[in-house]
């Protein structure tokens, strides 16, 4: 096991030669076999890790989930569906009491009587899911007074906030854990560009565990016109797309366009969905 770490730090990290004493006493206190005291080991490695990053002069963005995050070795970014799949589901268990799960929602709201009129608004959700069974769900939803003008007169903000609730993101509802993401037992359409859009419950749910993001990504694989471009996921002539971080594998962000209707100017969005997580250990009450 020393000596396939050993090998995969030489890959990931070129070291000058000048460093090569100071790298190689690093890793014999990072690597080292014999067990020392639990506060000296961490410590240990805290410094080595930090003295390897310094040394290589490798700029690494850490993206922890929260301060109990497990410790992982830096990864090559995904550059695939499936690649994305593995990275998933080599994320830790979580040792927090609570994902807290944000979505920032730009839905576009029309009115088709004369004068016709298009303007998109924005909503923010919030998903408070416990990690332990028997746990009350808590999601918050508001409309944040944020609006876009996309065409024709614009109305009074009012009367636009009157005629939406906000956008379904995901099918399932649940009032305590565990909870399961009702889409996920649907079989995905043969054709790539239905298949992204039947997916879009289950990438954006809560609900929904990285390992069964990580089945769904490679089922999405299987379809030959679904494409990968440097974590967009889309297809020609499909009106969905997803934005998956490469670092992460989690679905940031997905975008809607509207059906083709010349009222509207091209590329308009019908829906612009932004997805962050983090796990606390405290809720709102």
């Amino acid at each position: 096991m020393r000596d396939a770490l050993d090998d995969d730090l030489a890959e990931l990290y070129s070291v000058r030669p000048a460093d090569d004493v100071r790298l190689a006493r690093l890793r014999e206190q990072l690597f080292a076999e014999k067990p020392q005291p639990r506060s000296r080991r961490w410590a240990g490695i805290a410094a080595a890790a930090a003295a390897v990053v310094v040394i290589t002069g490798l700029v690494v963005t850490l993206r922890p989930v929260s301060r109990d995050a497990p410790a992982t070795m830096p990864v090559a970014p995904a550059t695939s569906l499936v690649e994305a799949a593995a990275m998933l589901e080599r994320i830790g268990q979580p040792t927090a009491k609570y994902q807290h799960v944000k979505y920032q929602v730009w839905q576009l709201v029309t009115d088709a009587a004369p004068p016709f009129d298009a303007t998109s608004v924005k909503f923010e959700y919030d998903v408070w899911l416990p990690t332990a069974p028997g746990e009350m769900v808590v999601i918050y939803r508001r409309f944040t007074g944020e609006h876009r003008a996309v065409t024709g007169p614009q109305r009074p903000i009012k009367d636009i906030e009157d005629r939406t609730t906000g956008a379904v993101l995901w099918n399932s509802f649940c009032a305590a854990t565990p909870c399961q993401e009702d889409s996920l037992s649907k079989p995905l359409p043969a054709d790539d560009r239905e298949r992204l859009e039947a997916a879009a419950p289950a990438l954006l749910s809560p609900y929904t565990t990285t390992e069964e993001t990580a089945a769904l990504y490679r089922r999405l694989a299987e379809g030959p016109g679904i494409r990968w471009d440097g974590g967009r996921v889309f297809a020609e002539g499909s009106r969905f797309a997803y934005q998956i971080d490469p670092a992460t594998g989690q679905v940031t962000r997905m975008d809607v366009e509207a059906p083709p209707d010349t009222r509207l100017p091209g590329g308009t969005l019908t829906l612009s969905v932004i997805v962050t997580r983090e796990w606390s250990d405290q809720r709102p009450s």
